[in-house]
This record gives structure tokens, C-alpha cells and sequence, in this order.
């Protein structure tokens, strides 16, 4: 069982013929829901009144889909077609075989189709473990859900999450003249960093090929100045 507030529970059978049937789907997609979809059950429904918080500013409900597999894996391909074309925030709660495992597109807004960032949980035996919730508004609920599926460890925590508006550094503690920084901001922040850390990458490939002195020289400038852009 889901470890969610029993007042959250919805417990409805989405069939899943009408995400093909009935939307414009390629023959790919299509062609996934049969090879690795057994059933979606809407399991929970989160809102203010069923978790007893108060609204969000951007989240005004989340919505957990459990997705029975026919095998262990799920493309990532598919849980985005589901996300975008269901309203609100959606929550996939993969589960075969007994073992589960929690899977969350970031979008700031419900009907973002920008899907700003996939996070994934390992595989586990107790789906009981799968949330770890907290927040006393929607917005930080969402966030909670977030961190619970975020295994590379993405997102800060809460506690880390202030910086000094002055400076670019993030601060431990939550004293002083502190501003906290949005999920948003620090995937982006990750994103800039993937990108760099690629450039960088190239570039030391291209600086040991290089026989040109003054040439290394600048490649190297190069590279430093992506190494401080953290």
C-alpha cells in the first residue's frame, strides 16, 4: 500500500485504451501501452482538503497513478505522454512483481509541457517507503515528493535551501538576509552545470591535440572560466 493519508485514497481504474483511442498517438506510443502497460489505477488524489493543508501558489493538485507493468521497465517516453495530457501534477508509482518504485516529471505549473526534469527511485520491495511528505501548503508538498524521488540527489534539502541575495553561494541555516531557492532554479542551476561539465569535456579533448602553445593557453582560459561558472 501507497504511504499516503487515507483521505487522499481515489482508487479508480483508468483504462488504458483511452490514452490511444481517444488522443492523437503515434504508432510507437501505442504500441508501449500494449507491450508494457497492465492496468493504471488513479490510486490517490492530493488537494488541500484531502492532505488538510493549505493551497499552493502554483500546485492546486496532485494526482498518483499507479502503472501495473507487464515487464520492469517503463520508458521514460511514455510516463511524459501520460503527464502531458493529464491536468494537474502528476505522481507514477511503477510497480511489477511486487516491487515498486516512484517516478515524477518537475513542471512548475499543471499544465507546463515542459517537463523540466525526470527523478526516479530505485526499485524497492515496500511501497510504504516510497513518500516521505511533508509541507504545510501544496506547493511544499510537491516538493517533498520531489526529494522522495530524487536518488541522485538533485534537489537540496529544505534546510540548505537559503542563499544570500547578494551572493550566488548557498548558505547552511536559515539566519541572516536569506532568500530560498526554488526547485526551479536549482534544476536549472544542474542543467547549466550538465552543460558546462560537457563543454569542458570536449574542450580537453581538443587542448590535447593541440600543438599551437598560444592556442593551449587560450583553450585552457577556456576552460577555466566554464570551471568557475558553478
Amino acid at each position: 500500500m501507497i504511504n499516503l493519508p487515507s483521505t487522499t485514497q481515489f482508487g479508480k481504474v483508468v483504462p488504458k485504451e483511452k490514452f490511444y483511442t481517444k488522443l492523437s498517438v503515434s504508432s510507437a506510443i501505442k504500441g508501449m501501452f500494449v507491450r508494457y502497460v497492465e492496468k493504471i489505477i488513479w490510486q490517490n488524489k492530493l488537494t488541500a482538503d484531502t492532505m488538510g493543508v493549505e493551497k499552493g501558489e502554483n500546485v492546486v493538485e496532485i494526482d498518483v497513478l499507479e502503472i501495473v507493468l507487464k515487464q520492469r521497465e517503463c520508458p521514460r517516453e511514455l510516463l511524459d505522454f501520460i503527464d502531458k495530457n493529464l491536468h494537474h501534477h502528476n505522481v507514477f508509482v511503477l510497480t511489477y512483481d511486487g516491487k515498486s518504485t516512484l517516478a515524477v516529471n518537475f513542471k512548475e505549473k499543471s499544465d507546463d509541457q515542459n517537463l523540466a526534469r525526470f527523478f526516479r527511485t530505485s526499485w524497492i520491495d515496500d511501497a510504504e517507503s516510497l513518500f516521505n511528505i511533508t509541507g504545510n501548503n501544496l506547493d511544499a508538498v510537491y516538493e517533498s515528493i520531489i526529494r522522495s524521488a530524487d536518488a541522485e540527489n538533485i534537489v537540496a534539502p529544505p534546510d540548505s535551501e537559503l542563499v544570500n541575495p547578494n551572493d550566488s553561494d548557498v548558505i547552511p541555516g536559515s539566519t541572516g538576509n536569506l532568500e530560498k531557492v526554488s526547485i526551479k532554479d536549482q534544476i536549472a542551476q544542474v542543467k547549466q552545470n550538465e552543460k558546462n561539465k560537457a563543454q569542458i569535456e570536449k574542450l580537453e579533448k581538443k587542448l590535447a591535440n593541440e600543438k599551437q602553445f598560444n592556442r593551449q593557453l587560450e583553450i585552457r582560459a577556456e576552460i577555466k572560466k566554464l570551471e568557475n561558472c558553478k
